[in-house]
């Protein structure tokens, strides 16, 4: 039906877009005086700016992402799914 290029394609755009929510909620909550949940980003947002963060971290997510999906889909798979679950629990918090 889809070839394995167009589904790899969608599901790096659909993580890089969680990761744009997760850009967004996490400044969000954090500029109401919430805290970083993950212990390893509040450790790395204790030495750098969060926006250089979440920006090196959403490059990041879609350069993997795009990689990984041709050599192990079910991976890129997985990955979307579990941000997808974490990006609509961030919403929930906002």
């Amino acid at each position: 039906m889809f070839s394995e290029q167009i589904i790899v394609v969608f599901l790096t755009l659909l993580l890089t877009a969680f990761n744009l929510v997760d850009w967004y909620s996490t400044r969000t909550i954090l500029k109401a005086g919430g805290t970083e949940a993950n212990p390893f980003t509040a450790f790395v947002l204790r030495f750098i700016n969060l926006d250089i963060y979440l920006a090196a971290k959403t490059v990041l997510a879609a350069y993997v992402g795009y990689h990984l999906g041709f050599v192990l889909s079910p991976m890129l798979i997985a990955l979307t799914v579990m941000y997808g679950f974490f990006m609509a629990r961030n919403l929930r918090n906002l």
